[in-house]
């Protein structure tokens, strides 16, 4: 009669699953560092945008009669170029604006839709490395009641 050897089913068996484990672990290494090399750089890009953001002064001027804010005229009096505004009336994202210079003369015009009770612009800011910031704080409400 022949004899089987049944260890050597057993000894592949835990090779095979300590390969697998040995992969998977490294996958799971290399995925958790890129995504904190992406996290640092985001953070980064965040603490720059803040620190710039104190260089951000804009005014805004309505022309229209009350309750209509009518056209709105906002002028960048800062010292650093806004990219961009985030728009958003009544609580409700309305698009993005083109880029205003730093130079009080120089104004960009918004007509505000009929019924608008509240405008309100975020700047937008480059800070570092051509990424984007909005300055919070320097966000610019305007009642049009």
């Amino acid at each position: 009669m022949l004899k089987t050897n049944k260890k050597g089913g057993e000894w592949i068996a835990w090779v095979l699953a300590t390969a697998l484990f040995v992969s998977l672990s490294v996958m799971l290494i290399i995925w958790a560092k890129g995504r904190t090399t992406e996290m640092t750089e985001s953070t980064v890009a965040y603490i720059e945008g803040k620190e710039e953001c104190k260089l951000v002064i804009i005014s805004a001027d309505k022309d229209g009669v009350p309750p209509e804010c009518g056209t709105l005229s906002v002028k960048n009096r800062g010292t650093i170029t806004i990219k961009k505004f985030i728009k958003r009336y009544d609580d409700a994202d309305s698009g993005e604006t083109e880029e205003l210079l730093p130079d009080p003369e120089t104004t960009i015009d918004l007509i505000i839709p009929a019924g608008t009770k509240k405008v309100e612009l975020l700047p937008i800011i480059e800070a570092g490395k051509g990424q984007l910031a909005g300055c919070t704080a320097k966000r610019l409400v305007v009642q049009c009641e």
